[in-house]
């Protein structure tokens, strides 16, 4: 099984500098890809004006090596993609991380991997919802959605190369605009998105629970 995992950084997310339990978030990020086994590649598309400082961090990791690549980000994301997909070469399974979800477990990485090179055309690690969702009009509550039927999505999100290539081809978002063929896998607690320091403290109290 190869294995190309693309990191994305968005302009308009998180600093993928900003310091988490001791370290910049696209540090844990690139870690947790790195330590699931599975990423032979791993290219890094961050906003020009941290390209070097990314560098920098991205080369401190254990493993780095030649595996990894970081380039700036294109237009909007499938051209972030795309561009990181040309250049990690040929895989059999291409991984689309979100660096604001730095703490994603090397097992749920590796699980999203094996899925969609056992067939999928394409995984999304998911959690349950455990809140009740009310459907409103206005200010006025319309109805309750049956939480048995939602999910709660996270990264990375596996795709074979060619479903990979159509959608970024049509413009579509890889991490939101998902093909209508996408299956899912079990997500983690501290795969949350960190984009408040709420969020933030959850996740580290999260971590710090398990030790």
């Amino acid at each position: 099984m190869k294995v190309a995992a693309v990191l994305i950084a968005d302009p308009d997310g998180p600093d993928p500098c900003a310091l988490v339990r001791g370290a910049p978030l696209l540090r844990h990020a690139v870690d947790g890809l790195l330590e699931s086994g599975c990423a032979d590649r791993l290219t890094v598309a961050v906003p020009k004006p941290v390209l070097g400082d990314c560098e920098v961090i991205v080369r401190a990791a254990p493993g780095a090596g030649s595996r990894c690549r970081v380039l700036v980000c294109g237009p909007d994301r499938a051209g972030s993609v795309r561009a990181a997909v040309e250049a990690a070469g040929d895989s059999d399974v291409v991984l689309v991380h979100d660096v604001a979800r730095p703490f994603v477990p090397p097992a749920t990485v590796r699980a999203v991997a094996e899925a969609v090179f056992a067939g999928a055309e394409a995984i999304i690690p998911v959690l349950p919802v455990t809140d009740t969702v009310k459907l409103v009009s206005g200010d006025v509550i319309a109805g309750t959605s049956d939480r048995d039927h939602l999910r709660v999505v996270q990264t990375p999100v596996g795709y074979r190369p060619e479903v990979l290539r159509e959608l970024c081809a049509r413009g579509a978002d890889p991490l939101s605009d998902l093909p209508g063929s996408v299956r899912t896998v079990a997500g983690h607690p501290t795969a949350l998105r960190l984009t408040t320091a709420f969020d933030v403290a959850v996740a580290e109290a999260l971590l710090e629970e398990q030790g």
